[in-house]
């Protein structure tokens, strides 16, 4: 468990990359630019992460652990259950921005999408009887879309509320899948 000392130093830094991804791209922003920027010296940056990709890394550790809860609480596949996980990316708007900005798309989607729940909710509603190679082009195809409508969401200003897009993604979710549009692996 970590003190209260190493929680704030490491929120400073993580915080500080934040505010500095915002203007730049990560392989430009240099330790000493970070630790200066949080208020924080490079033996401490250096005691809890060993470069800026790192300190990236555990932002994005607590904004998918934080997502995985919200979801395993609430996808049962419906509008509101997604009208909900966007709503939680909504409130954590600017971090989720710096993370989609500074993770390579496929990189980021794929982790998103291969969350427990969102994963397992795929393959009981869509995958049906598809072989291994055609599923995983099936779900790629779901998964990118899905993902660059969410992006290009989060960083429109002002952009539609979260049951907006809930009500867009399931639309084109649902065309997707109707019986007559599936793939002939899912019939």
């Amino acid at each position: 468990m970590e003190n209260q000392r190493v929680r704030l130093s490491k929120a400073l830094l993580k915080e500080a990359l934040v505010r500095l991804l915002e203007t730049k791209p990560l392989d430009k922003i240099t330790i000493y630019e970070l630790c200066a920027e949080a208020q924080i010296n490079r033996t401490t940056f250096y005691k809890y992460y060993g470069s800026q990709g790192d300190v990236l890394k555990d932002i994005e550790n607590e904004l998918f652990a934080m997502l995985e809860t919200h979801l395993v609480e609430s996808v049962k596949g419906d509008e509101e259950s997604l009208a909900s996980v966007l709503r939680c990316l909504d409130m954590e708007q600017r971090r989720f921005l710096v993370l989609v900005n500074a993770t390579p798309d496929q990189q980021f989607s794929e982790r998103l999408f291969n969350l427990a729940p969102v994963h397992s909710y795929l393959d009981a509603s869509v995958f049906g009887d598809c072989g291994n190679d055609e599923r995983e082009y099936i779900r790629l195809f779901l998964c990118q879309g899905g993902y660059a409508i969410v992006r290009a969401w989060l960083n429109r200003t002002p952009h539609e509320p979260p049951q907006d897009i809930a009500r867009l993604l399931i639309g084109l979710y649902a065309r997707f899948v109707r019986e007559d549009l599936r793939p002939s692996c899912a019939r």
